[in-house]
């Protein structure tokens, strides 16, 4: 198992990608998964998710802290509670985030990039700090940052999106450099199509929007994936937990794509 008897903290649960990075943690052997998000009822969605796996996550704690990453007493109060009730962090999975609007980077409403970059870079970065502080008292952990494809290739209407997660991408890279003498391991992963609940609902839209049946829209989008078909929010979250894993004891500073090959470098 990848992460047999680790204490993980997801932070930025939701209906995607966050959910599922618990359930594989639980899936792979975690002791305890903390999930942290906003809104508790995601926790308690993610918390039965684990419970269906029955017997092969039985062991795993699942621990629920309603965070806000934009509050510093509430990323204290995530540490402070996960080691009183775990006794340490082993890994760090930043999947919260902040989209903004769709809006082109020539008319956008640069307040709201303003609340982008504060979760996306400084919110992010203060959970991480907090945690790296125990990492550090434990001996080390790895820091894993959920990127995005929109950073490598432009799509319309995600400048400040991706903007925010290019600078993320830099202060990971700094964080590496600095954090690596005291056993501390920080990549990032950038995600692009994942088929999974916010994908499924934006291609319902596109769909509506374009006047096209949602099969079209899917199949237009696969047609430059060289892997034939969108890869699942499932594989990319087993992707993020390798880097986490002790398999990746020799990877820090790293950036990966996990896009089923619609960009390579």
């Amino acid at each position: 198992m990848l992460l047999k008897d680790k204490v993980v903290i997801i932070s930025g649960i939701g209906p995607g990608l966050g959910i599922k990075l618990a359930v594989e943690a639980a899936r792979e052997g975690a002791r305890a998964v903390v999930c942290a998000a906003r809104t508790p009822e995601k926790l308690d969605a993610t918390e039965a998710a684990i419970h269906a796996l029955g017997a092969t996550a039985a062991d795993c704690t699942v621990l629920k802290v309603p965070t806000d990453i934009n509050d510093a007493a509430q990323c204290a109060q995530l540490v402070e509670e996960t080691v009183r009730r775990c006794g340490r962090i082993d890994v760090l999975i930043n999947s919260a985030y902040e989209h903004g609007s769709f809006d082109p980077v020539a008319q956008s409403d640069l307040d709201g990039w303003q609340r982008i970059f504060n979760t996306n870079v400084v919110g992010t970065l203060r959970l991480t700090q907090a945690v790296v502080a125990q990492m550090k008292r434990n001996d080390g952990g790895a820091i894993v940052m959920i990127n995005t494809m929109a950073t490598r290739k432009p799509y319309p209407g995600e400048g400040a999106y991706a903007a925010s997660k290019a600078a993320q991408e830099t202060a990971a890279r700094y964080l590496a450099q600095e954090v690596g003498r005291h056993g501390i391991r920080v990549n990032s992963i950038f995600m692009g199509w994942m088929w999974g609940v916010p994908v499924q609902q934006a291609i319902r839209m596109l769909a509506q929007h374009q006047k096209r049946s949602e099969a079209a829209v899917l199949s237009d989008i696969e047609a430059n994936i060289p892997l034939g078909k969108m890869v699942t929010d499932d594989d990319c979250a087993r992707a993020a937990l390798m880097l986490a894993s002790d398999y990746a004891r020799a990877i820090t500073g790293a950036c990966l794509d996990a896009n089923g090959g619609e960009y390579m470098r």
